[in-house]
């Protein structure tokens, strides 16, 4: 198994006014965003996966995508500056979580001016190498 861990976290109602100029589908259905997380939690814990779930946090639409504020590694987590000013404060929220899994001094930081975001998608993939 590639890992052993996952960290999510529950979408909050706000998720239906997240950033959506990535993929342009419209608002989310809340509902069915829920079922997705909930599915997705469950095929984690059905593959030996121990999943850590973090409450919503409703002031922050996207916050649900844990993988734009802290990039993690076996040995140590980077919490990112995301470029968006709307996702900066999920930092503070990211670490308490990631201090379960990594002690102080394997846990980084990318302040200003550098900014990273984990997420994210690849517009066009016609230009990598394989």
């Amino acid at each position: 198994m590639l890992f052993s861990n996952a960290l999510v976290r529950t979408p909050g109602h706000s998720v239906i006014n997240g950033i959506d100029d990535y993929a342009d589908l419209g608002r989310p259905d809340y509902e069915r965003a829920l079922a997705q997380h909930q599915a997705y939690v469950d095929l984690l814990s059905d593959r030996g996966v121990a999943v850590t779930v973090l409450d919503p946090l409703e002031a922050f639409p996207d916050s649900c995508f844990v993988e734009d504020p802290a990039v993690v590694a076996a040995d140590f987590a980077v919490i990112t500056n995301p470029a968006r000013a709307s996702r900066t404060p999920e930092r503070g929220f990211i670490r308490p979580a990631l201090e379960h899994f990594y002690s102080q001094d394997h846990i980084f930081e990318i302040n200003a001016p550098g900014h990273l975001e984990g997420g994210g998608k690849i517009s066009s993939p016609s230009h990598l190498p394989y």
